[in-house]
């Protein structure tokens, strides 16, 4: 494991040099604060998915330095993600628009956290690998590492523009008492797009990623006495038999690709309409005991469609939009069977078990007020989802659907020449409206009540709110830093949850 200075280094000389090159005017920190954070470009931020739309990001260049506390804390949760998490980030960030017409962006980050409680999962990127996860009845803490960087190019020509840019993020995780679990990942993303202006202000453009993904994860003991089973689940309790138990390693090794287009009016500022297509395949290995290779034991098929469309207008100092989307995310398990009649460990079947369906409507509605000092951003939203969850052997699933409503406000204020104050208030409330139970729950006591205890949670009302609040200064011979915090709260079954964090940083 390298440091955390090696880590950052690269960056932080980056952002030191772009901090030397470009002095910022204080009489200028306002509307640089209002083009770095813009609450517009947050809610067309899968428009910038293709790269090469990155060179219409943002009117300047910017670069941002900061460390954050989080701590959050659950009275009411699914065991499998734990009741909270604490600890520290240090993120680094910068978007440059260089001579030429040419655009470069870059961003590192590293995290130190401790998850708090987790039970009946030991792996990392629940939501990635369920329901083939490995799982004991005792669990406990777990200390997360996570680093992260990246950056792209992009390049605009008179009527073509093109963009690249690559991802990379690591996680390591550890638990230094029985079980001690032992999790690392590799997360690679490619990514490149294309467009081209077809007729004055009216664009075409497409892109295309690649994405590799490995995991590893294993649980060992050092007490010899009193061992949990461990599990390699299925679904809702259900579990691998001929595995589960004596067989405590696992990889998950996933490759996927993602093709997407759009037609778009002003670069995006008028209207846009896009489409995209995603597909992975995350295959479970297992070893046995003193073995040298992988069984494959499960492969999850991923399918994402989504399409997205936005349509804005301008008059004097209001803006106004509405935005619409719809997404289907369908993951299918394939289960393999293995026979040990034998001297060797032979498959002997490989079928369809499991289906996963999720199917989501949303609309959003934009308005902003810009004055002189003072910016004004209401976003009231409305989403409808059907989750359909089910096994095939044996037999186990769950459905329902939800209505979702709230309201992302954001207030920008210029206190003076080189202050400014940002104000965001959000609040949500999600409204289960049909849950139908068809869980078997001919189960071991312990897992039937968490598979319950798990549907309870998912099928109950939530509403969540809370605020940000945000303060930046400029002195004339010093770069602009800021202080931030927010809290938020959710409610759920008459209980509650809380997260809060800091911030502190420079941006320059």
């Amino acid at each position: 494991m390298f440091s955390i200075k090696k880590f950052l280094s690269p960056c932080l000389v980056a952002l030191g040099s772009a901090a030397h090159s470009q002095a910022v005017d204080s009489s200028l920190i306002f509307k640089k604060n209002v083009q770095q954070y813009s609450e517009e470009r947050f809610l067309t931020q899968q428009y910038f998915y293709n790269p090469a739309n990155r060179s219409d990001y943002s009117t300047v260049s910017f670069s941002e330095l900061s460390i954050s506390y989080q701590n959050e804390n659950k009275n009411i949760y699914r065991q499998q993600s734990g009741s909270g998490s604490e600890g520290f980030s240090v993120n680094a960030a910068s978007y440059q628009k260089t001579k030429k017409n040419n655009f470069l962006w870059g961003n590192a980050g590293y995290s130190n956290i401790n998850l708090k409680n987790i039970k009946w999962n030991e792996d990392l990127d629940y939501e990635r690998v369920a329901p083939y996860i490995l799982s004991d009845s005792v669990g406990g803490n777990k200390n997360l590492e996570v680093y992260q960087f990246g950056g792209g190019y992009s390049r605009q020509f008179s009527r073509f523009s093109y963009g690249i840019e690559a991802h990379y993020t690591a996680q390591m995780a550890f638990r230094n008492r029985d079980p001690r679990s032992k999790n690392t990942t590799s997360d690679l993303v490619l990514r490149a797009g294309a467009n081209y202006d077809i007729y004055k202000n009216l664009q075409v453009g497409g892109f295309g990623e690649l994405n590799l993904y490995t995991q590893t994860g294993s649980v060992n003991f050092v007490s010899t006495v009193n061992k949990p089973i461990i599990y390699q689940m299925v679904g809702f309790g259900f579990s691998n038999n001929f595995f589960s138990s004596e067989y405590a390693s696992v990889l998950f090794e996933e490759t996927g690709y993602q093709v997407g287009a759009h037609i778009s009016g002003s670069k995006g500022k008028d209207f846009y309409i896009r489409g995209s297509l995603k597909r992975s395949n995350n295959v479970k290995g297992i070893k046995p005991k003193n073995a040298n290779n992988f069984l494959d034991a499960s492969d999850l098929e991923n399918d994402l469609y989504a399409i997205e469309a936005a349509k804005f207008f301008s008059f004097g100092k209001h803006r106004t939009g509405l935005m619409v989307s719809y997404t289907s995310d369908i993951h299918t398990g394939y289960e393999f069977g293995y026979t040990h009649n034998t001297e060797m460990i032979q498959q002997i079947y490989k079928r369809a078990a499991y289906k996963r369906e999720n199917y989501n409507s949303t609309a959003k509605l934009f308005y902003q007020f810009t004055n002189d000092n003072f910016v004004m951003t209401l976003v009231p939203f409305f989403n409808y989802s059907e989750i359909t969850d089910r096994r095939i052997y044996s037999f186990s699933g769950q459905k329902y659907d939800a209505f979702t409503f709230g309201m992302h406000t954001a207030f920008q204020l210029e206190l003076s020449d080189n202050q400014v104050l940002s104000f965001k208030p959000r609040f949500s409330f999600r409204k289960v409206n049909n849950a139908v139970n068809a869980l078997d729950l001919s189960l071991r006591p312990s897992i039937a009540d968490w598979v319950l205890h798990d549907y309870r949670f998912l099928t109950s009302n939530t509403s969540t709110y809370g605020a940000s609040v945000r303060y930046d200064i400029k002195s004339e011979k010093l770069p602009a830093f800021f202080v931030s915090g927010e809290w938020f709260a959710q409610n759920i079954q008459q209980k509650h949850n809380n997260f809060a964090g800091a911030s502190f940083g420079i941006t320059f």
